[in-house]
């Protein structure tokens, strides 16, 4: 029997790498990699993989599209995602094929350019291999910030209104509008990325071995 130090012998690295899950050769999901050590692999959640079904995932490495295929059982499916257990360990050359664009230290800059990148788009399209996170969550968690940014933006103008200098209205108009752009061109943004960091560690602190 393996120990608890046996099963947690490898860091679960949060990725966004896509994933085909396959039984008998035949694709039965395309699902995103939320983290992966050498022993299972956490993907998004996929009712229709059984808890105790065996499949193999081929987990894609970045834009060529060449990664790794492992074997696995499904050992747990809920809200936070689909654990897969792989029958024997990743060999380290492999895991760290894989895992290390995704371990390399992200920028302020990259991950503020990367949420642009993924908002821009209407299917936002990249968002797991980006942001590490579904649409789904991304989408929660936008607008739930822009619905909360919308009162912290009107909130201090309102309590400070009586303090604020008769400045001419287009002045005022201008100074709104450049209030409301750092709301919503930075301190937003910056708000959601911490949120997306917190959802990734509580991802990976929910082991897939």
């Amino acid at each position: 029997m393996k120990t608890s130090a046996e099963h947690r012998s490898s860091d679960r690295i949060p990725i966004g790498n896509r994933v085909k899950v396959m039984s008998n050769g035949k694709i039965v999901a395309y699902l995103v990699a939320i983290n992966l050590s050498m022993g299972g692999i956490l993907l998004s959640a996929q009712p229709n993989l059984r808890v105790g079904s065996t499949y193999e995932v081929a987990i894609q490495n970045g834009a060529e599209g060449a990664g790794l295929l492992a074997k696995g059982i499904v050992v747990r499916n809920d809200d936070h995602g689909t654990a897969v257990q792989f029958a024997s360990q990743l060999a380290k050359s492999s895991f760290e094929t894989v895992v290390a664009p995704a371990a390399a230290s992200t920028s302020f800059l990259d991950s503020y350019r990367n949420y642009f990148r993924v908002s821009r788009s209407k299917t936002l399209e990249n968002c797991e291999e980006l942001l590490g996170v579904t649409k789904a969550q991304f989408r929660r968690v936008f607008y739930s910030t822009f619905s909360g940014s919308i009162v912290l933006a009107v909130l201090p103008v309102w309590l400070l209104r009586a303090s604020i200098p008769p400045y001419p209205n287009l002045v005022k108009v201008l100074l709104a509008f450049a209030w409301g752009a750092l709301w919503f061109a930075l301190l937003q943004p910056s708000m959601d990325l911490g949120i997306f960091r917190l959802l990734r560690g509580k991802a990976a602190r929910h082991p897939a071995s």
